[in-house]
């Protein structure tokens, strides 16, 4: 999570297409000025166009409704697409209601179930995640440093909790881009399944289908389904929707 090419933007597009398979109505949030999952699910954004920088940003008079904000994309999934302007919202916040505002629009939107891109830092956009989330799905490369990785996202839920909502915690965890032949591989699965034993969903197997996949701007799991890493997006999504927060 704190940190780009662990399989984040990856997980977010193929998870919330496996969810939408099942029949729940899913919606993606593009809270990362890259807008690699817009992207990754097919959405063009025109010059008026509305993204995420309109629902997030702090004047009144130029914000848009989150669910204004929606649009469908050929996948099944409602998107909230990102836009490079919402580098301006790392650096100038929220403003003081901001996180608080975009919460309760996430909780009213009428889906099943809200799936949120965050950037590869921990900044105010991936606050913002956090304090609207129910549930955190942590990705997880193997290597010698993803462990601490883990620990400090840990952290900063933690601080999250205590601050601006008490209801988030880090409920889920996958290896991503696992070879299961190396040494490294097999510590980092060993220490998840022993250290986060409830939360953890199992690994992602790695594959080259991936870069072929975001080139064509296909998710994964519909471009090449024959592959253990689609199947495994399935299964992770599957056990996902059997025990996910629900709210009523």
């Amino acid at each position: 999570m704190q940190k780009g090419g662990v399989g984040k933007t990856t997980t977010a597009i193929n998870v919330a297409v496996s969810l939408a398979e099942l029949g729940l109505r899913v919606a993606l949030l593009d809270l990362d000025p890259q807008a690699n999952s817009t992207k990754g699910l097919g959405v063009d954004m025109g010059p008026d166009d509305v993204s995420m920088f309109e629902v997030l940003i702090d004047v009144e008079e130029d914000r848009v409704p989150l669910a204004d904000a929606l649009v469908k994309s050929k996948y099944g999934v409602l998107v909230g697409a990102a836009h490079r302007a919402m580098r301006r919202l790392e650096r100038y916040g929220l403003g003081p209601s901001g996180y608080a505002r975009f919460s309760r629009q996430v909780l009213e939107l009428d889906v099943d179930v809200v799936v949120m891109d965050c950037p590869p830092n921990l900044g105010e956009l991936t606050v913002a995640a956090l304090a609207a989330a129910d549930s955190v799905l942590a990705t997880v490369l193997p290597g010698t440093d993803e462990i601490d990785a883990l620990l400090e996202l840990q952290r900063s839920v933690r601080e999250t909790q205590e601050g601006l909502n008490s209801r988030v915690s880090i409920d889920f965890v996958i290896a991503t881009i696992y070879e299961g032949g190396t040494l490294v591989a097999k510590d980092v699965r060993s220490s998840l399944k022993s250290e986060w034993t409830s939360e953890y969903l199992g690994e992602v197997s790695k594959t080259v289908r991936v870069k072929e996949a975001k080139h064509a701007r296909v998710p994964l799991v519909l471009y090449a389904p024959e592959t253990e890493a689609a199947k495994d997006y399935r299964r992770i999504a599957k056990e996902l929707n059997e025990r996910m927060p629900v709210h009523v």
